[in-house]
This record gives structure tokens, C-alpha cells and sequence, in this order.
């Protein structure tokens, strides 16, 4: 069963310094999706000291539950995020976009 549109839970605002939890769920995808985020349109990588982009920021990033969680935040984690559910079956389904402020 191909995945349906994933429900994204971003907090809207968090203090710079504490952590920070962002959930993707998906409830109809069979086998269950893996789930890749995105922040302002940029998909972000596993490992953020991997990427320019992203080596300011400290999070960690759980493909298989949809997990994000910086610890901590930074200013610059500010931004436009929205998340993407995935299986082997359909095309990748993405969330609605949320802001969230630092």
C-alpha cells in the first residue's frame, strides 16, 4: 500500500539552546515508510557534519520513525520544514510545510 499524506508535528517556536522533537507519522503505508525531512525545500542529511548546508546544526534525524530531534537548537535552525513518507509501492508522499522559529 502506498503511503498517504504524512502529518508533520513541528513545534513553532523553541528556544535557541533547548531540544527540539519533530514527528512524521504515517499510518496507511505498507511496508511501513521510511521518512526523509526537509527544511526550506532542502532535504536534510542524516549526518548534518556531512553536508555545508547543515554543519552548524545538532540534530538527529530517524528514517524509520520520522524523528528529528536537535539537541540543541541553533538560531539558524529557523526555517520552513515539511517531512516525506516513502515505500517500495506509489510515489513519495510530502506533509504540508511548517515554520519553525528559534
Amino acid at each position: 500500500v502506498p503511503p498517504g499524506k504524512p502529518l508533520a508535528h513541528v513545534p513553532s517556536s523553541v528556544t535557541v539552546g533547548a531540544r527540539a522533537v519533530l514527528r512524521c507519522s504515517e499510518a496507511q503505508g505498507s511496508p511501513p515508510p521510511t521518512f526523509r525531512w526537509y527544511k526550506d525545500g532542502t532535504e536534510l542529511p542524516q549526518d548534518p557534519k556531512s553536508s555545508a548546508a547543515f554543519r552548524n546544526s545538532s540534530y538527529s534525524l530517524d528514517p524509520k520513525t520520522g524523528e528529528l530531534v536537535f539537541e540543541p537548537v541553533g538560531g539558524w535552525d529557523t526555517g520552513d520544514y515539511h517531512c516525506e513518507a516513502s515505500n517500495s509501492v506509489g510515489t513519495p508522499q510530502k506533509s504540508d510545510v511548517f515554520r519553525m522559529e528559534a
